[in-house]
């Protein structure tokens, strides 16, 4: 089997996309509605960088302190500068490294301007399992 890319792990995905003024609460509808527990803080301006709402960010940085989610902006507790990359031929392996090297799960994935989603840590799992199986059927060793 060829090897895997970005293009290949992204495809199906549904962007999880808030405004950079949405409060934590919009921020945890989108999640809901989207079916996924992370979602991406659109910037402010040109100038301004993309940023990260996870659910845990949510549950550590918000509801742990008592703050009114309906009220807190999702900014002010998204991760900024936001992990990208738009290389959508990217190999499995460098996007396991690139994730390593930046020390986070999930890398958000561009065409220029266009958001087309996130790539996961659990997504490099499922495409290794996947060409495992895929090999494994072919009659090759796993």
């Amino acid at each position: 089997m060829e090897a895997m890319e970005l293009r290949d792990i992204i495809s199906g995905a549904v962007p999880a996309k808030i405004k950079s003024d949405a409060t934590v609460a919009d921020a945890l509808v989108a999640m809901m509605e989207r079916k996924t527990d992370y979602v991406l803080v659109d910037r402010s301006c040109p100038n301004d960088a993309y940023g990260i709402v996870t659910r845990w960010d949510v549950i550590e940085k918000a509801i742990a302190n008592g703050d009114d989610i309906a009220k807190t902006s999702a900014v002010s507790i998204a991760r900024k500068p936001l992990v990208v990359t738009n290389n959508m031929d990217l190999d499995l392996r460098w996007i396991a490294k690139k994730m390593a090297d930046e020390g986070v799960s999930k890398l958000a994935v561009f065409d220029k301007e266009n958001f087309l989603g996130f790539v996961s840590d659990l997504d490099v799992l499922r495409a290794v399992s996947a060409m495992k199986s895929a090999k494994t059927e072919k009659g090759g060793k796993a």
